[in-house]
């Protein structure tokens, strides 16, 4: 059980294999890339794969599992439970199950973790309940986030920078988005003071796209900087904050925490951001 001196936190990474990248050369490198820092940091990381984003004539799930990471089902199609049926959305989780299965079995990985695009768990009770429901009866381990952030419009500015004149400006860009992590994890820490009394193992939501291939590493410094001791996702969801009631019920993708210091009506939800990823 967590302390209240020992500060702990797993690093995930959604959209793998690569977020809206489909050159190969370029999704090779940014897969090295992400692997390298995670090494050389020492960092047991999972990664949540959407079906659609895999390229058959690729390796690279093959080469997060041969570096030791754990992968997760984030769906096919990455759909927003509260916009398609929920027959379909279920279906979706089946096909993002099938298009990992194998290589999850040839690893030998006896998890099998799910994480809902958007964070968005059911806007109704009974969507809601029912996605636990399916979860809990094919075997899956809701991967719930403690820090959501908003890496994804970082990217897409460090996408244009890349691509335009105004390269010069990626390293301030690089500053902004760390201060930002910084800023959310300040904040996880101070709600998990509100919901828990103490810290609590943190999750924290990335993305596997350009940005983070290139500054992971100072990312991963700082965090470290922090006093942080980098733990698998199977560790961090022992902590009991993750068996405590879901109160939340409404449309929003919030972190675990905030669901945790929300009340059951979404119309007293205006005030927590929703990131949107």
């Amino acid at each position: 059980m967590p302390t209240d001196t020992i500060k702990e936190i797993c690093i995930t990474l959604d959209d793998l294999p690569v977020a809206r990248v489909h050159d190969p050369q370029m999704r090779m490198t940014i897969t090295e890339r992400l692997l390298n820092t995670l090494d050389k940091f020492g960092v047991s990381a999972t990664g949540f794969v959407v079906g659609h984003n895999i390229n058959e004539d690729e390796n690279l799930l093959a080469l997060w599992l041969t570096s030791g990471h754990t992968l997760g089902n984030h769906t096919f199609n990455h759909p927003d439970i509260a916009e398609v049926p929920l027959t379909l959305y279920l279906k979706d989780i089946e096909k993002g199950h099938d298009a990992i299965e194998r290589l999850l079995t040839d690893a030998g990985q006896p998890r099998r973790y799910f994480r809902p695009p958007l964070l968005h768990y059911g806007a109704t009770t009974a969507v809601k309940d029912s996605l636990a429901a399916y979860l809990v009866g094919h075997g899956y381990i809701l991967a719930h986030v403690t820090i959501d952030n908003d890496d994804y419009l970082y990217n897409v500015q460090y996408e244009k920078l890349s691509a335009g004149t105004d390269s010069v400006n990626i390293p301030r860009l690089g500053q902004e988005y760390i201060e930002h992590i910084k800023k959310q994890m300040d904040a996880a820490e101070t709600l998990a003071q509100k919901t828990a009394g103490r810290p609590v193992r943190q999750i924290l939501l990335l993305h596997a796209n350009r940005l983070n291939s290139r500054f992971l590493s100072d990312l991963l410094a700082m965090i470290k900087g922090k006093g942080y001791r980098f733990i698998t996702l199977d560790s961090a969801l022992a902590d009991p904050i993750f068996r405590q009631p879901d109160p939340y019920i409404g449309p929003k993708g919030i972190s675990f925490l905030e669901r945790l210091a929300s009340t059951s009506s979404p119309h007293q939800q205006d005030s927590l951001k929703p990131p949107g990823q």
